[in-house]
């Protein structure tokens, strides 16, 4: 998942608050997918909840763009160490004992620690829970952003949407074709390490949010908006190419009218069409958002908990889900108790323990704190 903001360096009035709840719903969608996965009869009841990762993507696409307008190099990267750094290492020492209570004393714990704490991938290393896989792929594309910054050619970004998108291209042609067993291409299925990094499975994701915030901004090209609709097929070729992975003896079930609501496949192109068209309708009414300043205050606090929450849903949420159901507690009553528990922790973390670490680097590391134009978001 990406880092906590919804556009950085644009005034109280360039606030999103309808990607808050975008992203609060597809951490969500997540964590109901993993605390149930390993039963295949619970599973089926959230089978498409992973597709908020690619909702993840497409919405840093967009706020990373937004927060990176107008900033300098060195406030590009102190930003984005500011946001992601401090809660992940929050959530590192929440994990790290129940990783030792799920995996004992002799799992190279120091090694997984040491991973979780730098977000970096190790060789043969393993985070202290796997959502973290999605940091490094989200660095990736920090980088493209920051050189377009360092080259002083931001104003062309919607090139470097473009490019994403054409970059992912044949990379989902090849998936899609494997998974129909057209081919037979080992080399395709790079799973969650280094290879990710290369951006040709997810790709296409931040390019489409980078084409979004341009649309935000009126400055979407026609060959932009074509770029798009083909970033659109090709998320199709990749949700179905992770539906077969996730569930191969479920997802091909033909796709004639009458199987369209049994076909995993399609359910989860669903959900991801549902939460594009979510935050198009974000940006584009954001102006008809509620104005009660109670209401921003909670949509605002759901956007800061959810980075905490997706890196911690794992470990927290199996941990009760386990306890509860040693107890005899339903299935639903333990789902029930694992997320009032990560909701709570994820809760504290974003409104006490960030924000105090975060102000303490920033007081005692000078270059953690230079002269920064005024936040106005948070968002992964």
């Amino acid at each position: 998942m990406p880092g906590p903001d919804n556009g950085a360096h644009g005034s109280q009035s360039d606030y999103i608050y309808g990607i808050d709840l975008v992203r609060f719903a597809s951490a969500t969608g997540v964590a109901a997918f993993h605390l149930n996965e390993s039963a295949i009869t619970r599973a089926l009841t959230v089978p498409f909840g992973w597709i908020g990762v690619e909702v993840f993507f497409v919405i840093s696409g967009l706020v990373i763009a937004n927060s990176a307008r107008g900033a300098s190099q060195r406030q590009f990267v102190v930003h984005r160490f500011l946001r992601l750094y401090p809660a992940a290492w929050c959530a590192a020492i929440v994990n790290l004992p129940l990783f030792l209570w799920y995996f004992g004393k002799h799992s190279r714990w120091f090694l997984s620690l040491s991973q979780s704490i730098l977000l970096v991938h190790f060789p043969r290393g393993n985070f202290l829970a796997g959502a973290y896989w999605t940091l490094p792929v989200e660095f990736s594309f920090y980088f493209l952003v920051f050189v377009m910054i360092r080259v002083k050619r931001f104003e062309r970004i919607q090139w470097l949407a473009i490019f994403l998108i054409l970059w992912s291209a044949p990379y989902s042609l090849a998936l899609v074709l494997n998974c129909w067993g057209v081919v037979h291409w080992p080399w395709v299925d790079i799973g969650f390490g280094l290879p990710n990094m290369l951006l040709f499975r997810h790709g296409l994701y931040f390019g489409l949010g980078i084409l979004v915030w341009l649309f935000k901004e009126k400055q979407i090209e026609r060959v932009g908006v074509l770029a798009g609709g083909l970033a659109l097929v090709l998320g199709i070729m990749e949700i179905y190419g992770r539906t077969v992975e996730y569930f191969p003896d479920f997802a091909r079930g033909g796709y004639a009218p009458h199987a369209f609501w049994h076909n995993l496949a399609n359910w989860a192109v669903f959900a991801f069409y549902s939460g594009f068209a979510a935050i198009l309708i974000s940006v584009r009414f954001n102006h008809l958002f509620p104005a009660n300043a109670a209401v921003r205050r909670i949509v605002r606090s759901l956007g800061l908990m959810t980075y905490p929450f997706y890196l911690m849903h794992e470990r927290v949420g199996g941990y009760v889900t386990n306890q509860m159901s040693r107890v005899g507690l339903d299935p639903l009553l333990c789902a029930l108790a694992s997320f009032i528990c990560l909701g709570t922790i994820s809760l504290f973390i974003a409104s006490y323990c960030e924000p105090a670490l975060r102000g303490f680097l920033r007081r005692n590391f000078g270059v953690l704190n230079p002269a920064m134009q005024q936040e106005a978001s948070p968002v992964p």
